[in-house]
């Protein structure tokens, strides 16, 4: 019987040992991005938004998305960066036309989340 106990204790050991080996615990080195975007006089969320995202300097980063019924469009990176964050929507042209703008500049960080907020103005094209 104390043989039986030692072979299934020895079993679960070395079925055990290797996933200690082969499992890490890496942190979460992601950068993680939250573009929000509000009207500049009502202060609501603007659906359907566009958003451009481009690494400052001229890095490889860029990445296009559109807001969703929350005003947010959501993103991640694979490493840190400084990045331009601009968001625009057209105006109808039975409402004069133009598009709204808007755009920030952030610093993403290793591993965190960052909410960058950005008002869209009115810009009228003659």
């Amino acid at each position: 019987m104390k043989k039986k106990i030692f072979f299934a204790s020895a079993m679960l050991f070395f079925s055990i040992l290797p996933m200690a080996f082969f499992t890490s615990c890496d942190k979460d080195t992601n950068s993680y991005l939250d573009v929000f975007v509000t009207d500049d006089v009502t202060k609501l969320p603007i659906p359907a938004a566009t958003v451009d995202i481009t690494q400052s300097g001229g890095g490889i980063i860029h990445v296009t998305g559109i807001t969703g019924p929350d005003g947010i469009f959501s993103t991640s990176f694979k490493a840190p960066a400084i990045v331009k964050v601009k968001a625009t929507l057209p105006i109808p042209i039975a409402q004069g036309g133009g598009e709204r703008r808007g755009e920030t500049q952030v610093r993403l960080l290793e591993g965190e989340t960052l909410t960058a907020k950005i008002s869209l103005t009115e810009q009228v094209f003659f």
